[in-house]
This record gives C-alpha cells, sequence and structure tokens, in this order.
C-alpha cells in the first residue's frame, strides 16, 4: 500500500532564512527544475541530484531543502551511485547500510523531528553506461513508489543524463572552436610570415640574376666583336643557368599566389589568332638550332575570347616551352579550334609533339606540385611546377587542361577555355 508523504520535510523550507545568492547559470537553473519536477511527480518532499567527475561525488542541484542542509543528505546519493543501479528502498529503518545515519536514527538537523525514512534513486547514464551521477528522492515516511511514479523517476534521470551530455559535447564544440581559431591565427600568421619571406626572395634573388644576365649579354657582345668565339659556349652556360634559376623563382612566386588565392583576373575580349601567332614568335629562339619543324594550325573565325591574356599567354609559353624541351626531332604544332559542350562554346588550344611522351603510368602524376615524370637521368630540367601552375591557371579562367600521351611516339595537351 502506498502512504501518503508527511509535510513535516518540506517545512524545513520555511525555517531556515533565504540568502542572496548569485543567479544561477543555465545548467544549474536546468537541474533545479528537473529536481523540483522530481518531487512534484513522486510526491516526496526531497530530491536531489548529484554527480560524478572522477571523484566523490558533488551535489548540483536539491528541490525541498536549504542550500546549507543540502550537503548534509549528500550520502544518500553516495549509496545509490555506489549500489549503480535504480534503487528503491522502502524503509530505511530496516536497511543495515543506512539504518544508523544520523538523518535517519535521529532525524533533521533543525531539530523538527522529521526523519529520513524511504529513498528512491535512479543512476544518470550516458549512452555507453557509464555512470555520471544520480538522481535520489527521499521521504520522511516508508513508502513505495507506484509503477508511473517509477516510470517518472527514470524518464527525469534520462533528462538528466541528457543535460550532462548536452553540456559536455558544448563544451567539446566550445575547445574546438578555441582550437580552430589559434590555429587559424598561426595559420595566418604563417601565411603573412611566408608572403613577406617569398616576395623578398623574389627581389634580392631576381635582382642579381637580372645584373648577372645584363653582364652576360654584353660579355656576348664583346667577345664576339673581339673574335674571341671560345668564350661564346660559357657565356651561353652563364645565361642558360640565370635565366633558369629566374624562371624557377617565377614559379614558386606564383605557385604561392594560388595557394593564397592572390591572383586577380583581368578579364577583357582578347583576339584569338593574332595571340596563337604571337605564340611563334615567343617560342622562336627555343627552336632555333634545333630539328624541329613548327606547325601552326588557326580554325577560320575563331573571333575573340574573354579571358586574362596575361594568364593565357602564359599557360600557351609553358606547354610550348615543354613541347619543345621534350623532342630532340620532329614537328611541334599549336593548333586552335572552336568546340562546343552542350550550350557552352570553347576555344580549345592543342599544343601537339613528336617528342619521348609521357608512360601512361605516369600521367597522373602530371599536374602535381614539384613532379617529373621523365627519369633525372636525361637531365631535362625544370621545377615540376609549370604543369600545375598551368592547369590551376585554368581553372582560374573556368577551363581546364586535358593531355593523351604515348610512350615514344609524343603528347598533346589541350586548353580548353570558354569563349565567354
Amino acid at each position: 500500500m502506498e502512504l501518503a508523504p508527511s509535510p513535516d520535510l518540506v517545512a524545513q523550507r520555511l525555517v531556515a532564512p533565504e540568502r542572496p545568492a548569485a543567479a544561477p547559470s543555465e545548467r544549474e537553473q536546468a537541474f533545479a527544475d528537473l529536481a523540483r519536477l522530481a518531487t512534484a511527480v513522486l510526491g516526496a518532499p526531497i530530491a536531489l541530484i548529484a554527480l560524478v567527475d572522477d571523484g566523490p561525488p558533488l551535489l548540483c542541484a536539491s528541490a525541498g531543502l536549504d542550500r546549507d542542509d543540502a550537503s548534509a543528505y549528500l550520502s544518500f546519493c553516495t549509496f545509490a551511485i555506489q549500489r549503480g543501479e535504480a534503487c528503491e528502498l522502502a524503509d530505511l529503518d530496516v536497511e543495515p547500510q543506512l539504518a544508523d545515519h544520523p538523518l535517519v536514527a535521529f532525524g533533521s538537523p533543525l531539530g523538527d523531528g522529521s526523519r529520513v525514512r524511504s529513498l528512491a534513486a535512479a543512476p544518470l547514464c550516458d549512452r555507453d553506461g557509464r555512470t555520471l551521477g544520480v538522481l535520489c528522492v527521499l521521504d520522511d515516511v516508508p513508502r513505495r513508489l507506484g509503477e508511473e511514479q517509477r516510470r517518472g523517476l527514470l524518464a527525469l534521470a534520462r533528462q538528466a543524463a541528457q543535460r550532462i551530455e548536452l553540456d559536455r559535447r558544448e563544451r567539446e564544440l566550445a575547445e574546438q572552436r578555441a582550437a580552430l581559431a589559434r590555429a587559424r591565427a598561426e595559420a595566418l600568421t604563417s601565411a603573412r610570415a611566408k608572403d613577406v619571406f617569398l616576395a623578398n626572395m623574389g627581389h634580392e634573388l631576381r635582382t642579381p640574376l637580372n645584373a648577372i644576365l645584363g653582364c652576360a649579354e654584353l660579355l656576348r657582345e664583346e667577345a664576339t666583336a673581339a673574335g674571341l668565339g671560345q668564350l661564346l659556349p660559357d657565356i651561353q652556360t652563364v645565361d642558360r643557368s640565370g635565366r633558369h634559376l629566374v624562371a624557377v623563382i617565377e614559379d614558386i612566386l606564383d605557385l604561392a599566389r594560388l595557394e593564397a588565392g592572390v591572383p586577380q583576373l583581368r578579364r577583357e575580349p582578347v583576339a584569338v589568332a593574332p595571340l596563337a601567332e604571337e605564340m611563334e614568335a615567343a617560342v622562336r629562339p627555343q627552336l632555333r638550332g634545333r630539328p624541329l619543324r613548327w606547325r601552326l594550325a588557326l580554325e577560320p573565325g575563331l573571333g575573340d575570347i574573354s579571358t586574362d591574356a596575361t594568364k593565357l599567354r602564359q599557360i600557351l609559353l609553358n606547354l610550348l616551352s615543354n613541347a619543345i624541351k621534350f623532342t630532340a626531332g620532329g614537328e611541334v604544332e599549336l593548333a586552335v579550334r572552336l568546340v562546343r559542350e552542350g550550350d557552352r562554346e570553347f576555344v580549345a588550344f592543342r599544343v601537339a609533339d613528336t617528342g619521348i611522351g609521357i608512360a601512361a603510368d605516369k600521367l597522373s602524376l602530371l599536374f602535381r606540385d614539384f613532379s617529373q615524370v621523365h627519369d633525372r637521368r636525361h637531365n631535362f630540367g625544370g621545377t615540376g611546377l609549370g604543369l600545375a601552375i598551368s592547369r590551376r591557371f585554368a581553372r582560374l579562367l573556368g577551363g581546364d587542361i586535358v593531355v593523351d600521351s604515348e610512350l615514344g611516339r609524343g603528347s598533346r595537351f589541350t586548353l580548353l577555355l570558354p569563349r565567354a
């Protein structure tokens, strides 16, 4: 038979005077509301919520008790946590572990004669079954909970456990946000330092290299005028090495600008045919003295393309320079035509050669930064950045570069750019 709760313990709240306290946090208020709800749902005058955090239980919230008196009841929560499961003790006078408890044997420290006579508790568990704390309700009369009250106790315990889990996730998210903010600040600092370093490197290296190239040009002219032709190969070696270093520096600076998102596009109408013809003049010095045929094939009616002319020239020069470098003899061709894909029109710039070609298993490495697909013993040189940068530029312009190659028979690189 269920016994009605006595009002004796409820009266304790009216005896002790209220003391001013700081406003509770959202978390404290949530647990306090759950404790009060437990007293209402279970018809018990006292409810306690205690939490475990790698140590002894700590009182988190209570209902039906003065703040200073509530700590005296914490041992009931400790007892319930040690049980490790939901429990219901209808008469503490006959419980060996609790019969001698001062609040059971002698009653309230307020001297009002009320004693703790019954206890019901449910553990607060996370998804892995680990105990986070306990919800404990106390009464001053022997009693058993009804079935609805037992379900209510377990439901309130689940809500308290979910609140703890929510708080834990919020703390973890806050820590992650703080860590991300620190990482972003460090990355920005690092990026600024890298930008400063690259800018200084570009200036400090290009200035003396330009001076070296200028001196090499003067030495070439003077050696030619003085009839000292035997010095020209050495002078040409200095000139080639200097120009190679300038190209390396420019590639690294371009890559850094791309990674930093710095490149700005300056789109404008560009006449396709004149630009393609301009490429022939640009690569003519590389063709000089080599058994290579140059072929330019332009489809009629190419018209204009809306793009960044500087970056388009840079892509085509890179593709043509590679074609010439890897073709000992035969032909290098630049073919330009219009293609349609659905309702969009593209300009296709195809650079074809009859050079050494690329093995099929190496094609996937072509556009990786600092990647070399040819045997280094052949000493072709280069940084392995040209194609990677060219593809990034192509994609910035809304297009792409595709490649088709056969080892020993040559390669065909096609730059596709939207016309508008």
